[in-house]
């Protein structure tokens, strides 16, 4: 009696050998990457950052205004000066004009120089000390977060200015309704109190905007530095 089944096939065995070119079937993938959100910042690195942005962002803006000053009123003069040296018909306002300019310029250009010096050192102090601080309270890319800082903080104080501005004024046309005049005390106090408030929000706007841009730029988790893991802000 012949065997009426293939090889390896066996009646009632249930058993078919698969073909050879069938592949096997793709195990299903259970992997699942970590995802790590980056740490927050330590107290310190938030007390090194809001305290780089406070005393960084003052000193920078002063220099840079300082600098901005004397640039604007030099490059005024010039301009006036060029346009009445080209006049036809030269008054003799103008011809005073065009002496006194020159004059100035002959006589005090040392204090012109000196005050740009003092601007670019101020400024160079400012953004040395929001580096610097930021280093020692081990703030990631203090570099990177002086400068992000610098950006959002002009921007603000760019608004609080001018919003800080109405208030004084409002302010200060109330003193003088009820002092009457800008020799009294109350006048004095005033603007004190208005130098001291705006050199504190200053500050506190420096502080805010570095603090924020520490925190975008803080340092990622262990594991994605060195396992390449991917992450979430």
């Amino acid at each position: 009696m012949t065997n009426q089944y293939p090889p390896n096939q066996q009646s009632g065995s249930g058993y078919v050998q698969p073909s050879a070119h069938v592949p096997p079937a793709p195990m299903p993938n259970y992997y699942r990457p970590i995802s790590r959100s980056r740490p927050p910042l330590t107290r310190g690195q938030k007390s090194a950052a809001m305290w780089a942005g406070a005393v960084g962002f003052p000193l920078m803006s002063l220099g840079f205004s300082i600098i901005f000053t004397l640039l604007s009123w030099s490059a005024v003069a010039g301009l006036i000066r060029g346009i009445a040296s080209q006049l036809h018909d030269q008054s003799a306002e103008t011809l005073q004009t065009i002496s006194d300019l020159d004059a100035m310029w002959e006589n005090y250009w040392w204090a012109f120089a000196l005050a740009l010096l003092v601007g670019v050192v101020i400024w160079i102090l400012g953004y040395g000390a929001s580096i610097g601080i930021a280093h020692i309270g081990k703030v990631a890319k203090a570099t990177g977060t002086t400068w992000a800082g610098l950006g959002i903080a002009s921007v603000a104080g760019f608004i609080v200015l001018w919003v800080g501005y109405i208030i004084y004024i409002v302010g200060l046309i109330a003193v003088l309704a009820m002092n009457g005049d800008t020799s009294g005390a109350g006048f004095v106090i005033f603007n004190v109190v208005a130098l001291v408030l705006g050199i504190v929000l200053w500050a506190l706007v420096g502080a805010l905007s570095w603090w924020w841009m520490a925190h975008c730029l803080r340092a990622r988790h262990p594991a994605q530095r060195y396992a390449g893991e991917p992450y979430y802000i």
